[in-house]
């Protein structure tokens, strides 16, 4: 019923994710080489590094410089070494998340998330990465269930009605459904205009 419909789906449900992720990393997707205070840092921090293997704040340190100059990979390798060192580190998780997502393993990014949620205070940007990710993977029927859930403990959060919306036109379901999780995403963020644009693409029906 709605197969068509299905790439434009998924290119929808990455921008609210990348949003979200720029929003709370506080930095832009587009980067460039370090700066001279990213350089300094990832040089101070490695210094600490090799006096100290197990220092886990100098390793987070380092990842954070890494992924604010676009190294990516070399990010994802320290915060790896700090969530065996430091597994309670909900700062780390996060950094994981947001790493693991730019370099679309997400997979590990919704582990990431889930971890942030359970080592320290909450925030709806750590679920809405993990159903955005599990919508991204195709995995439809669990980010239905999950988005059931999590609405519970977050009832005004629009992206979740709208990534519910996604993962039941992913499962052919029932239109009025679909729109119905639409209209709620507007009601909730009236100027959003991916919102509106999904309503109206689903209006129109197949």
């Amino acid at each position: 019923m709605f197969g068509s419909g299905k790439r434009v789906w998924k290119f929808y449900c990455v921008v609210p994710c990348l949003l979200l992720l720029g929003a709370f990393s506080g930095c832009s997707f587009a980067y460039a080489a370090p700066t001279a205070e990213q350089s300094a840092i990832i040089s101070e921090q490695t210094k600490l590094i090799e006096a100290n293997p197990k220092n886990w704040d100098a390793l987070y340190k380092r990842a954070r410089a890494y992924q604010r100059s676009g190294n990516m990979q070399a990010a994802k390798a320290d915060c790896m070494a700090v969530s065996l060192l430091n597994p309670s580190c909900q700062k780390n998780w996060i950094l994981l998340m947001i790493v693991t997502y730019h370099l679309k393993e997400y997979e590990e990014s919704i582990v990431a998330s889930r971890k942030a949620q359970i080592t320290g205070p909450s925030h709806q940007t750590f679920v809405g990465v993990e159903a955005g990710c599990l919508r991204l993977l195709g995995r439809n029927e669990e980010c239905l269930v999950r988005c059931d859930e999590l609405l519970k403990s977050y009832p005004n959060f629009a992206e979740l009605y709208y990534l519910r919306g996604s993962a039941r036109a992913g499962l052919h379901g029932d239109r009025s459904k679909i729109l119905q999780d639409l209209r709620f995403a507007m009601k909730l963020e009236p100027g959003n205009s991916r919102y509106q644009k999904a309503f109206m693409l689903h209006q129109k029906g197949p």
